[in-house]
């Protein structure tokens, strides 16, 4: 199951129209927990820094913690994270920082990710 949970996120990289290259910088899979750390380059050079790491507990997939930072020449975007601070939002600990500051966030996906992002990459 957590096999398949890795694959499934590598495909939705691989298959997007708007990445252009990905470095796989780390991955593990265990029988009870996985992890993806990657680069990926965009069609527009901007960079996505994606980590994931998931568990699997009674069959069902948790997402521990995940982290989508997209940066181009070196200046930061956005990030999607769940890092259990900002208490004060209404989603905690689901968020998104930007350059005006960090706002609520539903829990995101890597196919949600990619399909808010393919907005701003072929916009440009």
């Amino acid at each position: 199951m957590l096999e398949n949970f890795l694959a499934d996120l590598k495909a939705s990289l691989t298959a997007s129209h708007i990445v252009r290259d990905i470095e796989i910088d780390d991955e593990f899979i265990t029988s009870v927990s996985g992890f993806l750390d990657c680069t990926v380059v965009l069609i527009d050079g901007s960079i996505l820094y994606v980590t994931e790491y998931f568990s699997i507990s009674d069959d069902i997939i948790k997402r521990e913690k995940y982290s989508y930072h997209l940066q181009k020449d070196d200046e930061f975007i956005i990030r999607w994270d769940n890092a259990p601070h900002h208490k004060e939002l209404s989603t905690f600990p689901f968020h998104v920082h930007d350059k005006s500051g960090v706002h609520k966030s539903k829990e995101m996906t890597m196919d949600e990710i990619l399909e808010e992002l393919s907005d701003k990459v072929m916009s440009e």
